[in-house]
């Protein structure tokens, strides 16, 4: 229960960022220092409990899932990012948001982003400037 209410919690949260804030104020709302106490899941966990989740909050997008997952696996100590793909299907754009952490995909099926190009990345690469 303790983990569902935490991505209820959040879910909702970064919904409401999302409607309220500029993407620069709501980027760095996202920035935070990892649970002291982290929780022994697995990130695969922490998807399922999103994906539950978010059929409680209204208009929770794959945007919405992903930014939060991302960011109860960031308090887990857990590395990860968000890919945004896009794709036209009969002159109709479309797009999905995902999250990759360890070179796992979650909140997408390989098969399923293998039809999307990859479009934005996000947090941004760092860049070896040595």
């Amino acid at each position: 229960m303790r983990l569902l209410a935490a991505a209820f919690v959040t879910v909702a949260r970064v919904r409401i960022s999302l409607w309220l804030l500029p993407w620069r104020g709501f980027a760095k709302s996202m920035t935070i220092a990892p649970n002291v106490t982290p929780l022994p899941l697995s990130p695969e966990r922490f998807e399922w409990s999103v994906k539950v989740a978010s059929r409680a909050v209204p208009y929770a997008t794959c945007l919405t899932q992903a930014l939060a997952l991302h960011r109860l696996l960031a308090r887990q100590g857990h590395r990860s990012i968000i890919q945004v793909g896009v794709r036209n299907v009969d002159g109709r754009f479309l797009a999905h948001a995902w999250v990759e952490h360890e070179g796992r995909t979650l909140l997408g099926t390989s098969e399923n982003i293998a039809c999307y190009s990859r479009f934005f990345t996000w947090p941004a690469p760092q860049l070896d400037r040595s």
